[in-house]
């Protein structure tokens, strides 16, 4: 539905993918692909790296780089999950020479309760743009309903209000 809503604007985004959810969905990385969206490394198990030894939140990343190499080269960009990294995983992206993506504005996508989709748009709009983070896999009826909401309106108010719509990959080149 997602991939169906960014194409009927003719917009492309970026998704960062865990490696467990292609291995379950395994049509859904080259469909977003295939479409010209990006695709990045968001490790395998998305670990928390505050939370688990060094060596494992590096071999989650390595894994997840592992598991979506048909879709993302080596030094693709990486979204930590949880946004947290230790020095260990930042050395690890660095090496590979990824660049760390990050955004601007949470959509508060995995909060209870959720905010309205509009307040998300209004933000955005007030800044003038920026970069949002929102889940679109292996979620609840509602959450996802929110997520194609909130993108809907965002692709509206970027259209009515002279936003240009970006993929990641475009921003750090």
């Amino acid at each position: 539905e997602l991939l169906k809503l960014l194409n009927s604007y003719d917009a492309k985004d970026s998704f960062f993918m865990l490696g467990r959810s292609v291995r379950r969905n395994a049509d859904i990385a080259p469909a977003v692909a295939l479409e010209g969206h990006d695709v990045g490394c968001h490790s395998e198990e998305h670990l928390n790296a505050w939370k688990v030894s060094p060596w494992k939140a590096v071999a989650d990343i390595n894994a997840g780089y592992k598991q979506l190499s048909p879709w993302v080269p080596a030094n693709g960009m990486y979204r930590p999950p949880h946004c947290k990294m230790t020095l260990q995983t930042y050395m690890a992206v660095h090496n590979r020479k990824a660049p760390i993506s990050w955004w601007t504005l949470d959509s508060g996508d995995t909060r209870t309760p959720m905010p309205r989709p509009q307040e998300i748009v209004a933000d955005v709009v007030r800044e003038g743009g920026g970069v949002v983070l929102m889940h679109d896999l292996d979620r609840s009826p509602e959450r996802n309903s929110f997520v194609l909401e909130t993108t809907d309106l965002l692709l509206r108010a970027a259209a009515t209000e002279s936003i240009t719509v970006k993929r990641l990959s475009e921003i750090y080149h």
